[in-house]
């Protein structure tokens, strides 16, 4: 009985991570192409009005020439929570090119305004992003599940949707994508 020796243990344990690696890529690369679209490519984008916290109400027709991210959230939601941050951090890279961001809070009506409120002093870079929804604004873009993102191209239109936490990388590539349409 001889034992094998200790280096071809290594090789196995090594091959084992580098196909590990290798598989987490490809699946990383299949998120998008397994995401569940929110609302189709190119379809015009629904319109709304927001209420917001101590600022004006806002309709998406004022931000037409710009690109606008929709997201939708809720302030008892842990993917939001994660995704808010980097979320913010990316449109305002990206608000000199004419990248607009609207946080649209799905928490529930009454008390939404305190919820929200509560939840911008733990997070006060969303402060100038942060809107109040309305079941039938969520309703018209087909929100089953949050987060949900929405990028809206300079004519209106989407050009990108996607159920779930979205990562930064998603996120760049369609603020890139919807950049040049």
């Amino acid at each position: 009985m001889s034992e094998e020796p200790p280096k071809k243990k290594m090789d196995r344990i090594t091959m084992f991570f580098i196909v590990a690696l290798l598989v987490g890529a490809v699946l990383m690369g299949w998120q998008d192409a397994l995401a569940i679209e929110v609302l189709p490519k190119h379809s015009v984008a629904p319109l709304f009005t927001v209420e917001r916290i101590d600022q004006p109400p806002l309709e998406l027709a004022s931000l037409q020439g710009k690109v606008v991210v929709v997201n939708f959230w809720a302030t008892w939601c842990p993917p939001c929570r994660d995704e808010l941050p980097y979320l913010i951090s990316t449109v305002k890279e990206y608000e000199p090119k004419g990248v607009v961001l609207v946080a649209i809070s799905n928490d529930d009506r009454p008390g939404q305004r305190e919820a929200v409120k509560h939840f911008l002093a733990s997070m006060p870079d969303l402060q100038p992003y942060a809107a109040l929804g309305e079941p039938e604004i969520g309703a018209r873009y087909q929100v089953k599940a949050l987060p949900s993102l929405i990028v809206i191209d300079r004519d209106g239109h989407v050009s990108a949707s996607f159920q779930g936490q979205a990562t930064e990388a998603q996120l760049r590539r369609w603020l890139d994508t919807a950049l040049q349409e």
